[in-house]
């Protein structure tokens, strides 16, 4: 066989260079913007507001997340010549910031909903909890990351390798797709939605706070989940989808993989830590005294 090297490769697809192009901005805006973010939360740090190390922590699973986007654009656009294990450690980090990320909007949540309607039993916890917490956090986290890269391996697509799942039986593929979806969408997604529900229909009762601040950023985090995550997994469920038919619809199974393909380098770009800075950072004022 040729060796590899990038001059053997035809020029890469449209879909990729768009893909790329979406994560480069992504790399050019996010850095800097969560970088941002960490000096404004360390310039206004207080060792009581665990509001404040949320925030801190979200921003360090972004940055965690956009430091891989130079090899995402690379895997895009010229393939992967750099080793299988470093293709799996790779993907590990993308899922473990992804999933510290999760975690951390949805612990965003039930502190809120916690602290402001029972803080006596929030303040029973003590900063020694809040920072167990916080260990617990990127723990779990770190649990499904290596068992989700396992499935990853630098495979041959059309005239180039590159660093994407490895093949594999439907049943498997559609059992992690769907875990996944319960994982990363789902179990979040109820958590944040009922917090902020319930404390929204408290704090208007109880007009805790003046000009319903808070109530604007529960709507803004609420939609701006929505609207970043959502793409993925309908993207996911499409492929879940397309294995159901695929026995009786061979048509309509390429069809759905073709679209599948894609979608790929677009709707799983690393929009969300990029946004995450403009939702967090700058309520730091408003949610300085609260936390």
């Amino acid at each position: 066989m040729e060796p590899y090297n990038v001059s053997n490769l035809t020029e890469p697809p449209l879909k990729d260079q768009v893909g790329s192009g979406v994560l480069g901005f992504c790399f050019l805006l996010g850095i800097p913007g969560n970088i941002l973010v960490v000096v404004m939360i360390l310039r206004h740090f207080k060792r009581e507001n665990f509001t404040l190390h949320l925030m801190l922590n979200l921003a360090a699973s972004d940055i965690l997340c956009l430091l891989n986007t130079p090899l995402a654009i690379y895997n895009l656009l010229w393939g992967w010549s750099i080793g299988d294990a470093l293709c799996k450690t790779f993907y590990f980090f993308i899922y473990l910031s992804v999933a510290v990320s999760l975690l951390t909007i949805t612990l965003i949540s039930v502190h809120r909903y916690v602290f402001v309607l029972h803080p006596e039993q929030w303040a029973r916890l003590g900063r020694k909890g809040e920072k167990a917490l916080l260990f617990i956090l990127w723990a779990t986290a770190c649990l499904p990351c290596g068992l989700l890269t396992s499935t990853y391996g630098v495979v041959r697509h059309g005239s180039r390798d590159v660093c994407w799942r490895i093949h594999m039986s439907d049943q498997r593929r559609v059992a992690i797709l769907l875990s996944e979806f319960v994982m990363n969408f789902i179990f979040p997604f109820s958590i944040i939605t009922t917090s902020y529900c319930r404390l929204h229909k408290k704090v208007n009762q109880t007009a805790f706070f003046s000009d319903q601040r808070l109530a604007r950023l529960i709507m803004s985090i609420v939609v701006t989940f929505l609207i970043l995550w959502t793409p993925c997994h309908v993207v996911s469920l499409l492929e879940v989808f397309a294995f159901s038919v695929k026995s009786h619809n061979l048509v309509l199974y390429n069809k759905l993989q073709a679209i599948k393909r894609v979608s790929r380098p677009i709707v799983k770009s690393f929009i969300n830590s990029c946004v995450n800075p403009l939702l967090y950072a700058f309520n730091v004022r408003s949610l300085r005294g609260s936390g």
